[in-house]
């Protein structure tokens, strides 16, 4: 009977932890657009490709890591000087908390519904990040568009090129529109494998893991576009997702050959 007890607790125990741990985050949230907002709003007349509220989104990132203890995050590697096109592999919503531990000013694209949420959506309007309607040819534009003004600012845009986060961690076929990008804008594109997000919040599901979850990231080596045309698109994005690939089992601990090179998907 005794045993019968502990175990009808378990669930109990997780979904109290998981609210704890979403109040801390809303409190880091709150607590941070308080500081955040008078200061992006103070700096914009000098900050017009607004750095600074990147940079509070980064320390965001990095507090709401600090709130779950079974969370640990890091990344290996340094991102050369300049401006990039980064492409990372997408397995949960941690992964934009790797990201955020990157020492490199970006700005990413995400759903526009996260827009719309209180705070942390205020929060993505004033760091400048480019909202995207899925299906809505209109809203690919708009994103494309921004993005494309976003580089020639000299700042990098972050993408998850499989468009949709993996059901079981291996790294699935990548859509164009990155690639497209690069190759338009002239602008090479920076490789960062992620790993260890996967089980920090099950999709559909707003209890966390009771599991330690180590994100890790590891940043490639840049893939030059130079002299590139639209008709090396196929082969710009297997080498991409390859390099994506080998990064990965590389945090992984997992000795493999190459992959062999898939076809492009199409948008």
């Amino acid at each position: 009977m005794a045993d019968q007890g502990s175990t009808s607790d378990v669930p109990l125990f997780g979904a109290v932890k998981s609210a704890l741990i979403w109040a801390g985050i809303g409190g880091v949230t709150i607590a941070e657009y308080a500081v955040c907002a008078p200061s992006s709003l103070i700096a914009l007349p000098f900050d017009r490709r607004r750095a600074i509220g990147h940079w509070w989104a980064t320390r965001w990132g990095r507090w709401c890591v600090k709130v779950n203890p079974a969370w640990t995050c890091s990344v290996e590697g340094e991102v050369p000087k300049g401006h990039f096109v980064i492409i990372a592999n997408h397995e949960s919503m941690g992964d934009i908390m790797v990201a955020f531990h990157l020492d490199h000013h970006f700005k990413w694209i995400a759903k526009e519904v996260i827009f719309k949420v209180p705070f942390m959506g205020w929060f993505m309007h004033q760091a400048g990040y480019i909202p995207l309607r899925r299906g809505d040819k209109a809203s690919v534009q708009q994103c494309m568009d921004r993005a494309r003004k976003v580089l020639a600012e000299g700042v990098s845009v972050l993408f998850f090129p499989e468009g949709t986060r993996s059901p079981d961690g291996s790294v699935r076929d990548f859509k164009p529109g990155a690639f497209k990008l690069a190759l338009e804008s002239g602008v090479d594109i920076l490789p960062l494998a992620i790993t260890g997000t996967k089980g920090v919040l099950p999709k559909h599901s707003w209890r966390f893991s009771s599991e330690k979850s180590a994100m890790r990231g590891l940043v490639g080596e840049p893939i030059s576009v130079k002299g590139l045309t639209e008709a090396d698109l196929p082969d710009l994005m297997a080498r991409a997702r390859d390099a994506i690939i080998v990064l990965k089992n590389r945090l992984d601990g997992v000795e493999a050959a190459p992959p062999l090179r898939r076809a492009a998907m199409s948008m």
